[in-house]
């Protein structure tokens, strides 16, 4: 058997580090021995106390030693909820696992960041990998809070061996109903244990609802806690889901669904998600309103090697399967670089959207043939959409910039929308050539120089459109991975 122990903590934002430790300990002290602690989401600083997340992070090391040091002597692997992690100017809510010696031995950070009321997404980046992890009781998944309403991150971890979740929250009374109800759901579809440790009580943004629970492979509540601080401690058989998943074979019995066309879940404001079927992708170029601009442009392209086109604007179709919203890309070689572009999707009924885009190209491909590096690299858009007849009348003034790396405080590009041909006049040239009927096509409207007038190869990317009349902007941020320096 294995013995877990649940530590709900009370949810006290902006509580000195010093004091949140003793009360891990104090905890520890008060339960006794067990095999696995686990601690919530964000204990310290308090997942609401948003203005401390940058000097929380600052805390890192020291948090990591502190719990590894824990682990250490209490010779119990520990579960360090999770913490505020910085990693090359970004920012990450990070699970952490220590194994019985101190030694950490996973990191996972959130991919799903909260929106509703937070400012997680605004603070934060979404990691962007599911991490499992061997240890001496079994194979272990992590997740956090919001992940639990996404079951393909926990149907992933199980298809990655994961036995048991270990989840750190700091979920909201409001939607208790839905927390106890997700624990169990994903406990029973992938026939593993749920170790769920919430915070509790009264914090600055909200009332955290506690009941932290330990579910069964069955979906069997086993222990839970209440809605006060304190823990909650349970022995578990990993034997159980061996059992569950050999004589209820739910997993093995399973039938996987396949999209029939490459399909994008896009949000949309105060709407619900948009789903969009790909039909075509369109790349527009040297579309730039100013023919002089668009022809110095083009000879310095002729500079780096890149001939010519025939014509002005062009246009290149590429593969459907390109398109993505994707937080990271995977290219084959070093001069690889995005270019912000506005993008057009045009829906089933008609409506047109608009996202963030970037078409990432290969410059070196490029020098040989501009169609084929076209379809050698992903084709980046936004999460986000707006309908484009809120924005059609003050289109103008619209701002398009980008940062490589995505983290710089330069632009790499900035320009007004009145740089570009006008969605519009593109969308007549686009009929003209291409035909009335264009439900699911996406249109990428062209792009410009960098202020620079040059390229720049870097390993992460950000594309922006700024609306300065209602002030929001849609961004499309995407790391940049050289599959040929993997091996190297």
């Amino acid at each position: 058997m294995t013995r877990v122990t649940l530590l709900q903590m009370a949810a006290q934002d902006g509580r000195p580090l010093e004091e949140s430790f003793a009360e891990v300990t104090r905890l520890i002290d008060q339960v006794g021995e067990a095999d696995l602690y686990l601690l919530p989401e964000l204990w310290t600083p308090g997942y609401f106390a948003f203005d401390d997340y940058s000097r929380a992070a600052d805390d890192f090391e020291a948090v990591i030693n502190s719990l590894s040091e824990v682990a250490r002597t209490t010779g119990a692997y520990l579960h360090g909820g999770s913490i505020l992690h910085e990693r090359d100017g970004e920012l990450f809510n990070c699970s952490v696992l220590f194994d019985r010696t101190g030694r950490l031995i996973a990191q996972y950070r959130k991919i799903h960041l909260f929106g509703y009321g937070s400012r997680e997404q605004e603070l934060l980046t979404p990691g962007e990998t599911p991490v499992v992890v061997d240890t001496d009781f079994g194979r272990v998944g992590l997740a956090v809070c919001y992940d639990l309403r996404f079951p393909e991150l926990f149907r992933t971890l199980a298809e990655r061996g994961a036995e048991v979740f270990l989840v750190a929250s700091a979920w909201p009374h409001p939607r208790v109903e839905a927390w106890n109800t997700l624990l169990r759901a994903r406990a029973i579809e992938n026939q593993a244990f749920m170790l769920a440790t919430n915070g509790v009580g009264v914090a600055s943004g909200g009332v955290l609802c506690g009941r932290s629970t330990i579910v069964d492979p069955w979906g069997v509540t086993v222990a839970s806690a209440g809605d006060t601080a304190g823990t909650v401690s349970a022995d578990i058989d990993m034997s159980e889901v061996a059992e569950a998943r050999t004589s209820f074979p739910a997993l093995a019995d399973r039938r996987l669904l396949s999209e029939p066309k490459p399909t994008l879940l896009l949000e949309r404001t105060d709407e619900p998600p948009l789903r969009f079927e790909i039909e075509q992708v369109l790349l527009a170029g040297y579309t730039g309103r100013d023919e002089v601009a668009v022809r110095r442009y083009i000879e310095k392209l002729e500079e780096e090697g890149i001939p010519a086109p025939d014509e002005v604007p062009v246009f290149f179709t590429v593969g459907s399967g390109l398109v993505t919203t994707m937080p990271s890309v995977d290219v084959a070689g070093a001069e690889t670089c995005g270019e912000v572009e506005f993008v057009m999707l045009i829906a089933g009924d008609g409506e047109i959207y608009i996202a963030a885009g970037s078409d990432h190209t290969d410059r070196d491909l490029e020098k040989v043939s501009i169609p084929a590096a076209k379809q050698a690299c992903p084709k980046l858009i936004s999460r986000r959409v707006w309908r484009y007849a809120d924005v059609r009348e003050h289109w103008d003034a619209l701002i398009l910039r980008s940062y490589t790396p995505a983290n710089s405080e330069d632009a790499y590009q900035q320009a007004g929308a009145d740089a570009l041909l006008h969605p519009d006049d593109l969308l007549t040239l686009v009929r003209d050539k291409f035909g009335s009927d264009l439900v699911g096509t996406v249109i990428f409207g062209g792009s410009f120089s960098s202020i620079s007038g040059g390229f720049t190869f870097a390993h992460s990317f950000k594309g922006e459109i700024y609306d300065p009349v209602t002030g929001d902007s849609l961004v499309a941020r995407y790391q940049i991975v050289n599959v040929l320096e993997k091996g190297a």
